[in-house]
């Protein structure tokens, strides 16, 4: 049996030596042209993929622009403030809306009576507002001195704000100043407002504000002294004319925030008798009867008050029996 497959294989040897040949010329062409074709495809692949990513990208909605915050206008944030400020039951004695800027200022004449500061803010950040009174030429004080100080915060929705200060007679007008504003500076509008105790705006030029007016004399009979008086000082000390007698009334008004004392005195200096005249705005009439006195008499007038820098102006008629 071994034989046998020995000579079928001598046999089939020549025949597959002959079928195997080495690859010729024509074989590797065929190679090199087969592998430039699949480049080429490759390429030509890569290149349709970038131009309809290119296309796909353009057809893409561009993306939305920037939005850009406006500046805030001040002429709407100061009607706004204005606005939240809201009405008042009684005449303004000062009324103002400005946009925010450091070191803002406006004037107006003396007001009597208890004021109200009364302020808002529209917009971001915060300020301060004064009321800084000018001292009159009978002050010995020339340098202002501040009444009251506000500090507004300043929102989109403002609320009101407020505090009560007064003025005094030792200042005969005033400024309303912004004396400090939030770092950094932003837009803003202020809007305020002052109001008085008294119903309405009184000034020294009314005749309600006027002492000798609230005492209403029919007749000059007596003796009268009068004028501006302030708080800490000694006062006024004169001597009653002797028509007036021992024994006589008191008239009294004020007009101011404290007591006026009227002290009748014996030329020693002993007190005979004391009365006091409440101070308020507008002055009211009082009427007293002291003690009766004998001999030579004398009166002192002092201003009692609290609050610093107080005066307030008065009238005294000392009227026999």
């Amino acid at each position: 049996m071994s034989d046998q497959l020995e000579e079928i294989f001598a046999r089939t040897r020549p025949s597959a030596i002959r079928a195997i040949r080495p690859p010729g010329a024509e074989a590797a062409r065929r190679t090199v042209r087969i592998r430039r074709t699949r480049r080429a495809v490759s390429l030509a692949a890569i290149v349709v993929l970038a131009v309809v990513g290119g296309v796909i990208a353009g057809m893409r909605p561009p993306p939305p622009p920037e939005k850009r915050e406006l500046p805030a206008d001040p002429v709407k944030l100061t009607q706004t403030a204005k606005v939240a400020l809201g009405t008042s039951s009684t005449p303004a004695a000062v009324e103002k809306a400005t946009e925010v800027k450091p070191g803002w200022v406006a004037s107006s004449t003396r007001y009597f009576g208890g004021l109200t500061l009364r302020a808002t803010c529209a917009g971001d950040g915060s300020l301060t507002l004064a009321v800084i009174g000018n001292p009159g030429s009978e002050m010995l004080q020339t340098e202002p001195v501040e009444l009251a100080r506000l500090d507004v915060p300043c929102a989109e929705k403002p609320e009101p704000v407020e505090t009560a200060f007064e003025i005094g007679q030792n200042f005969p007008d005033v400024d309303y100043k912004i004396v400090d504003v939030g770092t950094p500076a932003k837009p803003a509008g202020l809007a305020f407002r002052i109001t008085s105790d008294t119903g309405e705006p009184l000034t020294a030029q009314d005749e309600r504000a006027n002492p000798t007016f609230a005492l209403h004399l029919t007749s000059d009979k007596g003796f009268g002294s009068g004028g501006g008086i302030t708080a800490g000082r000694r006062g006024l000390v004169d001597d009653l004319p002797s028509h007036v007698g021992g024994w006589f009334r008191v008239l009294g008004a004020c007009a101011g925030r404290g007591t006026l004392r009227v002290d009748i005195l014996k030329a020693s200096g002993k007190v005979v008798d004391t009365v006091r005249v409440p101070c308020q705005w507008p002055p009211k009439r009082y009427d007293f009867e002291p003690a009766r006195g004998s001999g030579d008499l004398r009166y002192r007038i002092t201003f009692e008050s609290s609050k610093p820098f107080a005066s307030a102006d008065f009238m005294v008629q000392f009227v026999p029996r």
